[in-house]
């Protein structure tokens, strides 16, 4: 694993990123508009790719954090 990566769990947990309230990118903190995540996919993308591929993201995302 390249020492930029992260492990492989929660993006939201390791930076703390609230559970309540509107959803917010775990990494540069864009608060998203409308119902919950939507959006997500589209600015993680464009934005933060390098830090970890959208479907690694969303795959090891907590339930909590996905608002399940």
């Amino acid at each position: 694993m390249a020492s930029a990566e992260l492990p492989i769990e929660c993006v939201c947990c390791l930076h703390n990123t609230p559970i309540i309230g509107p959803r917010i990118c775990p990494i540069c903190g864009h608060a998203f508009q409308g119902n919950g995540w939507d959006g997500i996919d589209a600015h993680w993308r464009a934005h933060h790719e390098d830090v970890r591929r959208y479907e690694e993201f969303w795959k090891t995302m907590c339930d909590d954090h996905r608002g399940l």
